[in-house]
């Protein structure tokens, strides 16, 4: 998730059984405030990595990372990374930075041992080279196996349709997991709670 640190604490109050693992990236000039990124971990899980992946050159208008966890559940390691992609230029299409982006992260999570889970804001139109790659290295796109139609909502809409050569646009955010993940249920229900809507995984190792 993308957090401001003051969020941070308030959730990590609220979330007394989970354990939260932040990583800063840059200050976000568009909103005055640094890009952080959480990911909470139930606590009794064992935690054995964590930390982030600079997928692009950042600057103050276009900055993101990924960030990773690993931890161990039934004895198998678990991989979990949330992307936060490379937002400009706002079209979502393919650019060679993109590209590059999505071999990145690939050839990360080929070098760590376990199950992987790759979720998030890839800022990317599903019909791109940069989302295909993650399907060619043997990823099954959950977005595109249960037929989401929309990973946005009225919030990113109303938010951007005053900037020149806005278009409504329906995705950006994406899940890839490896073979062994075994999907037990995967959605993305509308809510406003943002101008992205969550993705809800439930699986078996």
């Amino acid at each position: 998730m993308e957090f401001s640190p003051e969020l941070f604490d308030e959730v990590s109050e609220m979330f007394k059984d989970h354990r939260g693992y932040i990583e800063k990236g840059d200050l976000l000039e568009i909103y005055k405030l640094i890009d952080c990124q959480v990911i909470f971990v139930r606590k009794g899980l064992e935690v054995i990595a964590s930390g982030k992946l600079n997928t692009y050159k950042t600057s103050p208008q276009d900055t993101g990372f990924t960030s990773y966890i690993a931890f161990k559940y039934k004895g198998k390691i678990i991989n979990l990374l949330n992307v936060h992609g490379k937002a400009r230029p706002g079209t979502k299409f393919d650019t060679p930075v993109r590209l590059k982006q999505s071999e990145n992260i690939i050839n990360f999570v080929a070098s760590r041992e376990g199950i992987k889970i790759i979720g998030g804001d890839f800022n990317l139109n599903p019909n791109t080279k940069s989302v295909e790659m993650f399907e060619e290295a043997g990823y099954r796109n959950l977005i595109k196996d249960y037929k989401i139609t929309s990973t946005r909502n009225r919030v990113s809409w109303e938010n951007f349709k005053s900037t020149p050569g806005f278009e409504k646009q329906h995705f950006a955010d994406y899940a890839f997991v490896s073979p062994e993940v075994k999907v037990k249920s995967f959605e993305v229900p509308y809510t406003e709670a943002s101008d992205h809507l969550p993705l809800i995984l439930d699986f078996e190792v």
